[in-house]
């Protein structure tokens, strides 16, 4: 199991949620809202590395899922929006822990999940949370032979 192959996982799953509409991958600067589309391109789904961190028995990678989705500008859509945006990374980190088929994988929990709202070219309600997935891989050999 590889870097590659866990955030590819997460990313299946995410693309494979009835409700989300686009996602990406990369820095915050990475993050491109989609802007005035009919239909609008929401709720969107973006995957933020955070590091990777190894010991002898494991490695974590540490994400942010961000997921938003476009409201207006009254408050009952604010709340409803963040529901949403709440609901669809809990189902997101279910499917992920339910799919998953290697014992040595786990999402570390409890997990905190941050409601926000913010405006970029549209005005965008969400959640946050920062997942640290744990592949029990030990550290005692590599992947390409030394020469």
């Amino acid at each position: 199991m590889t870097y590659k192959d866990l955030v590819d996982r997460l990313l299946i799953i995410i693309n494979s949620h009835a409700m989300v509409e686009t996602t990406g991958y990369g820095n915050l600067s990475d993050i491109e809202v989609p802007d005035n589309e009919e239909p609008p391109n929401y709720p969107y789904v973006f995957i933020n590395p955070v590091n990777i961190s190894n010991d002898r028995r494991e490695f974590n990678l540490t994400l942010n899922m961000i997921c938003m989705t476009q409201v207006v500008d009254e408050e009952q859509y604010e709340i409803n929006g963040q529901s949403i945006c709440i609901g669809i990374i809990q189902d997101v980190v279910s499917q992920f822990l339910m799919t998953n088929q290697d014992p040595l994988i786990d999402v570390v929990t409890p997990f905190t999940i941050t409601p926000f709202k913010e405006r970029f070219q549209d005005d965008v309600v969400g959640a946050t949370a920062t997942l640290v997935i744990n592949y029990g891989k030990a550290i005692d050999g590599c992947l390409v032979p030394l020469v």
